[in-house]
């Protein structure tokens, strides 16, 4: 939890104690068609549908609120619903109360300039909202998904440097071994340069798992695949197995090694290191467990 808050610091969710409750009246839109485009584009990402647009949007609401409404929670700026690009409503279950709370943090912590990299959680509700809800999209995305298990750069191992067999060892090797431990699954890796490709039974069971997650779910699952480029790194923080702290040092171990060896490019590691952070954070965020 601890790890979680702080790895989003930048968005500051601690103004969250000024978000009232209000009634929902009528939806208001416009925030996220300022911020988002729609506009279907023949790109590699499908989530990139919902890249912020260029440009900044000034804050208009002075008030942001969440409303419990049947079964869910609405996210409203001064009173009115939100909706998301595609113009569905901007509604979290209400088993995720503290995720909506986080959602709506988001908002509360905007200053004058609307900073559209600042709301990766809810980024993640419009993914799951618009993409996933669609059973085709889904099916898309646990494909694309899965590509990953055989490129995954954990599976990659060098045996030289001594300092980076290490690193290797610490961060790597012990994700192999959660995946067997928890799964039964033996990960096939390689010392080589040739690529691997891991057993049907391996891929198998892995598309049963993507495929039991809820589209809250999923949709933080994609956004941590595709920040670590490790499906491996992505499972083991969605399953709260590894902190953000330790997904993001994973995903960057070479890069980190190099920076040990040589130190770091100002305004390009740092920066690097603080975007990964951020957009595994939400992904800790969304998965916490709410107390019973």
């Amino acid at each position: 939890m601890t790890s979680c808050l702080r790895s989003l610091r930048a968005l500051r969710v601690h103004r969250i104690q000024h978000v009232h409750l209000h009634p929902v009246v009528s939806s208001t839109p416009s925030a996220f068609h300022k911020l988002y485009t729609t506009e279907t584009a023949q790109v590699e990402n499908p989530a990139a549908k919902y890249a912020p647009k260029a440009g900044q949007l000034a804050r208009f609401w002075k008030k942001v609120a969440i409303k419990p409404v049947d079964d869910k929670y609405h996210v409203t700026l001064d009173g009115r619903s939100m909706k998301t690009p595609d113009g569905n409503p901007l509604v979290i279950p209400a088993s995720r109360s503290m995720l909506a709370l986080f959602v709506a943090g988001e908002w509360e912590g905007q200053a004058k300039l609307l900073k559209s990299y600042s709301l990766p959680l809810t980024s993640i509700i419009v993914r799951s909202i618009d993409g996933l809800s669609d059973e085709a999209t889904r099916q898309s995305v646990i494909d694309n998904l899965l590509r990953y298990v055989h490129t995954d750069s954990i599976c990659y191992y060098q045996d030289y440097p001594d300092s980076f067999v290490k690193l290797q060892d610490e961060y790597w090797r012990l994700l192999i071994a959660w995946m067997k431990e928890e799964y039964g699954l033996d990960i096939k890796t390689t010392n080589g340069i040739l690529s691997i490709r891991q057993p049907e039974e391996v891929v198998a069971k892995l598309r049963s798992i993507l495929e039991d997650f809820d589209l809250i779910t999923l949709a933080a699952f994609e956004k941590a695949v595709l920040s670590s480029k490790s499906f491996i790194v992505a499972l083991a923080l969605v399953r709260r197995r590894i902190t953000v702290e330790n997904a993001a040092k994973a995903a960057r171990l070479e890069v980190l090694h190099q920076i040990d060896r040589w130190g770091e490019v100002e305004d390009s590691h740092d920066v690097d290191r603080e975007d990964l952070t951020r957009q595994l954070g939400a992904v800790a965020c969304t998965v916490l467990k709410e107390a019973s």
